[in-house]
């Protein structure tokens, strides 16, 4: 046996099994290709999973950043809505000629099917007195101050079933009164002229609970005709209300708090 091996190995060296070595190969060639082409994804997997942990953890930190990515761009969208906001509002205050406004930030909300109502966080401290007139930062109308402490307040919004407010048509000069309505609503009540989708309402100053001219909304829905007494008219307000952040208090304008009555 040893003196076969040694004859093998010499002739290998030789070339002599060159042609044997050649036809052995061309032979087992299909199968090692096959047996290659079964295992080799067997294997690559057996090597993924050793770092199936570390994917796991790369991917658990990749979420995370993203969360926070996410967080940090709607605090700045958030801050860019609330500085537009406060430029419109200091822009009201510079252009109202002999009027004082103070602008408020909204704190808390009370809302259910017949009150709507917040709070803000300026107050006696600042000048606001019960009665003052509450405008949106764009000057809209939205409420009326109700409740004062040293350094806060609460509004009650014009679609809080409770509020009325004297009215008119821009368009016609027709007059009536917005009130609110449960579901926070708003209608211009006791019309009897003609009234048109898309008329502009703002307050007509009778009564003199608010200085004339404020706008408050537009006319969303007229219903009635010749046969009734007076005209159901729904009102959209210019300023959402329940997105609302900032506010402005009139505090120059003192009103007389004349109750209104409907029959």
């Amino acid at each position: 046996m040893v003196g076969l091996a040694l004859l093998l190995a010499i002739a290998g060296q030789a070339g002599a099994l060159d042609p044997v070595q050649g036809a052995f190969l061309r032979v087992s060639s299909p199968l090692t290709n096959l047996v290659s082409g079964i295992f080799r994804p067997i294997a690559s997997f057996l090597s993924d999973a050793g770092n199936l942990n570390e994917l796991q953890e790369e991917n658990r930190r990749l979420r995370l950043e993203n969360e926070q990515l996410q967080t940090q761009m709607v605090d700045l969208q958030r801050d860019a809505e609330r500085a537009r906001e406060l430029e419109a509002a200091l822009g009201i205050s510079q252009q109202t000629g002999d009027e004082t406004r103070v602008a408020a930030n909204i704190v808390n909300r009370i809302a259910t099917p017949f009150d709507s109502v917040v709070s803000i966080d300026r107050g006696a401290a600042a000048g606001i007195q019960p009665g003052m007139v509450v405008l949106s930062a764009q000057g809209t109308l939205i409420g009326t101050v109700t409740e004062v402490f040293d350094a806060s307040a609460f509004v009650r919004l014009i679609t809080d079933s409770r509020s009325k407010v004297n009215a008119q048509v821009l368009e016609s000069k027709t007059d009536g009164i917005v009130k609110g309505t449960p579901g926070r609503g708003l209608t211009f009540d006791l019309v009897r002229a003609q009234v048109k989708i898309g008329d502009t309402i703002i307050t007509s100053g009778l009564g003199g609970n608010y200085p004339p001219g404020l706008p408050i909304g537009k006319v969303s829905a007229v219903s009635g005709g010749p046969q009734d007494l007076y005209l159901k008219i729904d009102v959209e307000p210019f300023v959402r209300l329940s997105t609302a952040t900032t506010v402005v208090v009139l505090t120059s304008f003192v009103p007389q708090r004349i109750e209104l009555t409907t029959p």
